[in-house]
């Protein structure tokens, strides 16, 4: 297998679109509000990743289940218990995830939160180690001190604005990073439950459509009953502003939770999962310069070393069994 190839080319596709689709849901999440973001991305997600889905059945002959995976799914297609973790897992990594990194970003910008995100491999790798056996090693514990103190030193640089030269106070800077720290959490939660059910060989993109189903069964009947979803459905039958940020979230649905997931999975397939997490794991990296761009204002030194010094630990941490 060439040093480079058609699984790294894809995963670092994914992380320049994963990227680019950050940073547009965080200029309509400014401009809308994180619960009404949500409110219109989940069905426009379930749509597209519905007919992707149908048409990969149709005409691939997927399904449910994956062809020449493990039988411990049973003739029947997987267990409920698998059903109920990928379910949770949309609940704790679509819904809880979203709302909360969202309005971490309102606070602090895409870059740190998506930064502060990506601890969520550290976390996951904490998790899986507790509840699932899976091994860290000396490598890996020295991926996660390193991708730490990359996040810690950009969480301590003042010069995190997410629009405009006010500095951000102490006490607001400090509850985006928490907000964005919360949404780490429930990501990796949703991560290991996910593993769970694609243990039993679950269609990856049955897992996703199912998760988004079950995020929006959660969070439209709340929405309901709070008030919050009449005036989040104004923004599809409005006009001018409402209609371009409309356009805005559906291009940035495509590119990221659809042509993304799709190119993530085509990394995985075509080359080791390590390689393809570390690449992957570039997005906190590739948004730098999207942010700069649409923000007009560049990171300090301090912050992209910090950034630098995450996605070393990060890589660590990823390639930990393949090195």
């Amino acid at each position: 297998m060439p040093a480079f190839g058609t699984g790294e080319l894809a995963a670092l596709s994914t992380a320049a679109l994963w990227a680019v689709s950050c940073q547009i849901h965080a200029i309509l999440s400014r401009r809308l509000g994180p619960h009404t973001l949500i409110l219109l991305r989940l069905p426009i997600c379930i749509v597209m990743f519905g007919a992707w889905w149908g048409a990969s059945v149709l005409f691939f002959g997927g399904g449910v289940m994956v062809p020449g995976t493990s039988a411990s799914a049973g003739a029947d297609g997987p267990s409920p218990l698998a059903l109920t973790a990928l379910a949770l897992s949309g609940v704790f990594g679509v819904a809880l995830c979203d709302l909360l990194f969202y309005s971490g970003v309102v606070l602090v910008g895409a870059r740190v939160a998506l930064l502060v995100q990506s601890l969520s491999t550290v976390i996951t790798a904490v998790l899986g180690y507790l509840f699932l056996g899976e091994a860290i090693g000396p490598m890996g514990i020295a991926g996660i001190l390193i991708a730490t103190g990359g996040v810690a030193w950009v969480v301590g640089d003042g010069g995190t604005v997410p629009e405009g030269a006010v500095p951000l106070s102490r006490a607001v800077r400090l509850r985006g990073v928490g907000l964005a720290l919360a949404s780490a959490l429930a990501l990796s939660g949703g991560m290991v439950l996910s593993k769970q059910g694609l243990a039993e060989g679950v269609d990856p993109l049955f897992a996703a459509l199912l998760r988004m189903v079950v995020a929006m069964g959660v969070f439209w009947p709340t929405a309901m009953l709070t008030g919050r979803l009449r005036p989040a459905l104004s923004v599809v039958r409005g006009d001018g502003q409402d209609r371009r940020n409309f356009r805005l979230l559906l291009m940035a649905s495509l590119i990221g939770p659809v042509v993304g997931v799709w190119l993530s999975l085509v990394a995985i397939g075509a080359t080791q999962t390590g390689i393809a997490a570390t690449l992957i794991g570039l997005e906190p990296i590739f948004i730098i310069p999207v942010a700069a761009l649409v923000e007009r204002r560049w990171p300090t030194p301090r912050a992209i070393a910090g950034a630098g010094i995450a996605f070393a630990g990060t890589a660590l941490l990823c390639l930990r069994n393949v090195l």
